[in-house]
């Protein structure tokens, strides 16, 4: 199936605290990769995001699907797994202070598991490789 993998970095005058706190709002995931939109966020006891539900607009139709944190380790990595009918993937965000700053990486792998997406795979690799960087730079200026 294909595949595909994006990574952009930012840095911004937020502390990693900050920038800590920002990925753990699930608005914060909407409008990154595939995602349209996000919805019902549970948390573990300290307040981590372990899961949403969210939105894939492919194709012009609309798949469900649910990211859940498979690793996280406050205040500098935070790492999703996200899947839907069509496709499965990563988000992984790294923070790393550079000084007074912090420095946000986000990486992106997707692959297609399903037909549609499969054959819907070279624009959504298009769009991705485009607007990826500018999401990662909106995501980062909400902090």
């Amino acid at each position: 199936m294909p595949a595909a993998t994006f990574t952009h970095s930012v840095t911004t005058s937020a502390s990693v605290a900050e920038a800590w706190a920002a990925l753990q709002r699930p608005d914060t995931w909407a409008g990154i990769g595939p995602v349209s939109s996000v919805s019902d966020p549970t948390y573990d006891e300290d307040g981590t995001l372990m899961a949403f539900n969210w939105i894939a607009d492919l194709g012009g139709k609309a798949y469900r699907g649910v990211a859940t944190t498979t690793a996280h380790t406050e205040p500098t990595n935070f790492e999703l797994a996200m899947a839907t009918s069509e496709i499965v993937g990563e988000v992984v965000a790294s923070l790393e202070p550079t000084g007074n700053d912090c420095t946000v990486t986000v990486t992106i792998r997707l692959t297609t598991k399903g037909m549609l997406s499969a054959m819907f795979f070279p624009a959504i690799k298009k769009a991705l490789e485009s607007g990826f960087p500018k999401q990662v730079d909106d995501l980062v200026a909400s902090i």
